[in-house]
């Protein structure tokens, strides 16, 4: 995540920001796993994306732009690293992605379509629930794009099987899902071990201003689950709700974990000061954390990562570090 400077720059990133979470809270959870590839009489593969469209490939895409952080993620986790030419400003994961050409900031309004139609893409990968105008204007130009944008780590698995069979990396992808599978495992066998009744309550804060938190269906709402924790907005329909402090206040959170960064660099010893919380468990406890924010925001290989770091934080006294766990890619 970027740490911008106070000003403009930031104001006008806090309501871009905005719009875009409350874009999420609303489609968000409406979008459409994609269904298993096929092949047609004709020797092509033929796989639906999220938006249900039926996306043809005569042969594997060798020049693929990726418009979001973690399916740019994913696509060097499967080996597929070598044919991304194109990516955003905030593709900042693994090392290689440095290199690549920049097609400008992820929200819709800030890519360049120029740069993109420049870089001749055989595949374009967007965002299910923002990039929607995008696709209809690089079909103009005849150019091929997949929506995708997983919402939990089972879709994070089907969507790695998904790109791996267009990329011709299936063997690839398969043994990531495996590797994460196992390492949710052993994650939640750790948790699993503690009481029911020694749980944790937690208010994960996914932004300050306005207030926002991560709702049950979200991924990092499972997340929090997969940690042991107990939401406190749990009962939210919202997949990333506005919330208001006086109702956080009232819940009474053990913990409160934040990304690292929202605009700015999160300060924890900012978050312990905030006036009206003194009498919040979590704050009277010192139990406020922030997590590595490219790990928690991005539904990706390194949301495990996130995982493990929040049931350190949360459950110290029962967890004992496994050294030979899998880590991620």
């Amino acid at each position: 995540m970027i740490d911008f400077r106070i000003g403009v720059r930031t104001m006008v990133f806090r309501k871009l920001m905005l719009v875009m979470l409350l874009a999420i809270s609303m489609v968000g959870c409406q979008q459409q796993i994609p269904q298993s590839s096929s092949d047609d009489t004709n020797g092509e593969t033929i796989v639906e994306d999220r938006l249900k469209r039926q996306v043809r490939f005569q042969s594997l895409p060798q020049r693929i732009v990726s418009l979001t952080p973690s399916s740019t993620e994913l696509l060097f986790a499967i080996g597929a690293g070598a044919q991304v030419v194109g990516v955003t400003n905030s593709c900042d994961y693994p090392d290689e992605v440095k290199k690549l050409t920049r097609v400008g900031a992820g929200p819709l309004q800030s890519l360049n379509r120029e740069v993109i139609v420049g870089l001749k893409p055989d595949l374009v990968l967007c965002k299910a629930d923002n990039h929607e105008p995008l696709i209809e204007t690089l079909g103009q130009f005849n150019v091929a794009c997949f929506a995708i944008g997983a919402e939990s780590l089972e879709e994070l698995y089907l969507e790695a099987a998904t790109l791996g069979k267009i990329t011709g990396h299936e063997n690839e992808a398969a043994a990531l899902s495996s590797q994460l599978k196992r390492r949710v495992e052993q994650l939640t066998a750790r948790v699993k071990l503690i009481p029911v009744d020694n749980r944790r309550s937690v208010f994960y804060e996914l932004w300050d201003e306005p207030l926002m938190t991560a709702g049950p269906e979200s991924f990092i709402g499972q997340t929090l689950t997969l940690a042991g924790l107990n939401n406190i907005f749990s009962d939210s329909q919202a997949t990333y709700p506005a919330v208001s402090q006086e109702v956080v206040v009232s819940r009474n959170p053990d913990l409160i974990i934040s990304p690292s960064t929202h605009a700015n660099q999160v300060r924890v010893e900012k978050l312990m000061t905030r006036q009206g919380w003194a009498e919040v468990n979590a704050i009277k406890d010192k139990q406020v954390y922030t997590i590595n924010g490219d790990h928690i925001s991005r539904c990706g290989p390194r949301l495990l990562d996130a995982l493990e770091e929040i049931i350190s934080h949360a459950y110290p006294e029962h967890i004992t570090r496994n050294t030979t766990e899998e880590r991620t890619p």
